[in-house]
């Protein structure tokens, strides 16, 4: 007889030490307050580290011993709202039909719109003038958005991954004009995924670049003297990106 399998062992985690949860617990609980500044009537210029303590019932000096500067609680939020947005986009996607990528295209875009139109303030933070305004040296702005770019990145490179591998189709490197295939590259390479063609990678920047100006009609109210109706707005654009990559442009999305 074979010898049976042995046993999986998974690693403990380790223990937190009391100075180890309360610090975490700070944490959240300053980030926590962070937002409710951000998406209060206070707004963005409003939050200070000040407010902050004083919500969370600490002194200002307390903050400091866990976060450099106002910048780093901004940068902080920012990373947390991304992975509540792409545990949302996750979930979205959890629910089509395995390997339906029209399908789970089109669901998480449209949470995405939901979730920017619900959270004006937070989507002017992270994907608006936000990052620019708060964080004016361009180092730090560029590392923090490189960050998101890749989680964000996390999500949507496997779909299109999969498109490749199904022959989506799209430009060959040689179409695409040099100075912009320079930049797609960079972007290609920085959402991890530099084993996607650049023609697809631009399919994805096409994609984002729509969807990012749709969002920006429905949170930012403009022209909405006649379009009102964004969701329309985004079926219409879903539609035709879909057809463009020679997919479904009506996936059934649940």
């Amino acid at each position: 007889m074979s010898p049976a399998p042995a046993p999986t062992v998974r690693p403990v985690p380790p223990v937190q030490s009391r100075r180890e949860r309360l610090r975490d617990e700070l944490r959240r609980d300053v980030l926590a307050a962070a937002r409710h500044q951000l998406a209060g009537q206070h707004g963005l210029s409003k939050l200070t580290m000040a407010a902050v303590a004083k919500e969370v019932g600490v002194t200002p000096p307390a903050l400091y011993r866990h976060f450099e500067n106002r910048q780093d609680v901004i940068a902080q939020l920012c990373v947390l709202i991304v992975e509540e947005v792409l545990d949302q986009l996750g979930a979205a996607v959890a629910r089509q039909e395995p390997g339906d990528v029209a399908a789970a295209l089109v669901a998480s875009s449209r949470v995405s719109l939901d979730w920017a139109v619900r959270n004006p303030a937070e989507f002017d933070l992270v994907i608006g003038s936000g990052i620019r305004a708060e964080l004016p040296d361009g180092t730090t702005s560029h590392t923090l958005q490189r960050r998101m770019a890749e989680m964000v990145g996390g999500h949507y490179v496997p779909l299109f991954r999969t498109l490749a591998a199904s022959g989506v189709p799209h430009p060959a490197d040689d179409d695409i004009d040099p100075a912009l295939a320079d930049q797609v590259r960079r972007y290609r390479d920085a959402v991890g995924g530099p084993d996607l063609p650049l023609g697809v990678a631009h399919l994805m920047v096409t994609a984002w670049r729509q969807v990012y100006g749709l969002q920006c009609m429905a949170v930012y109210g403009h022209q909405e003297f006649a379009f009102g109706d964004h969701v329309a707005l985004h079926e219409d654009m879903v539609s035709a990106l879909l057809a463009q990559m020679g997919l479904d442009p009506h996936p059934t999305v649940r």
